[in-house]
């Protein structure tokens, strides 16, 4: 069950009321708080490491920019972050274009994936082909997964990362899942064929 990071963000309220006033140091430890979530986020969005490097500077180089004209709307500083993430790899893709281990839900797998200990030792050994295969999703669908099972957020902080509507986010992943499961399923239906040409 995905739980809201207000809990873990309100520790950060005073350094971004000091941050905003242009305290550098206080922006500085904002960063040492949520560099490597912005990373991970941007990592999942981009499947590039170095990619991935590159747009966490950015989101803080635009976060710094744009601190001062921050507003607390009741959503967790990291959420404000994350949608800069999100933003810049979008622009990403646009540029790109015009030439210029977290556990996903059971359900995802097949009903029968626990019916015995084995099989769900199996599910859970999985865990990296899952994965691989979010990457494989449209960007809208894959940001859902990650945020929701990746980051362990809420649909209310999912929303406000993507400027959706909590409703949306809800359809937005039904559709990611169901994408998935038949992407899993189609690797499955694929494998017996990669063996018989092997063999």
């Amino acid at each position: 069950m995905a739980r809201s990071t207000s809990a873990v963000d309100s520790g950060s309220d005073e350094l971004v009321t000091l941050a905003a006033a242009g305290d550098r140091e206080a922006f500085g430890r904002l960063y040492e708080q949520y560099a490597v979530r912005v990373f991970r986020h941007a990592y999942f969005l981009t499947s590039d490491l170095s990619l991935a490097e590159d747009l966490t500077a950015q989101t803080f180089l635009k976060a710094l920019e744009a601190i001062g004209r921050y507003e607390d709307r009741g959503v967790p500083f990291v959420a404000w972050l994350l949608r800069i993430t999100v933003n810049i790899a979008i622009n990403h893709r646009k540029a790109l274009k015009s030439g210029i281990h977290a556990q996903l839900p059971e359900q995802i797998l097949d009903d029968d994936a626990l019916s015995s200990p084995e099989q769900s030792c199996t599910m859970k050994s999985e865990g990296e082909r899952v994965w691989t295969k979010v990457r494989e999703l449209p960007l809208e669908q894959r940001q859902v997964i990650v945020m929701r099972f990746m980051e362990d957020m809420a649909y209310s902080d999912v929303a406000a990362v993507l400027g959706k509507s909590i409703g949306a986010v809800r359809v937005i992943q039904f559709r990611a899942l169901h994408h998935l499961r038949n992407l899993l399923r189609e690797e499955q239906s694929a494998e017996p064929f990669r063996y018989a040409r092997a063999s």
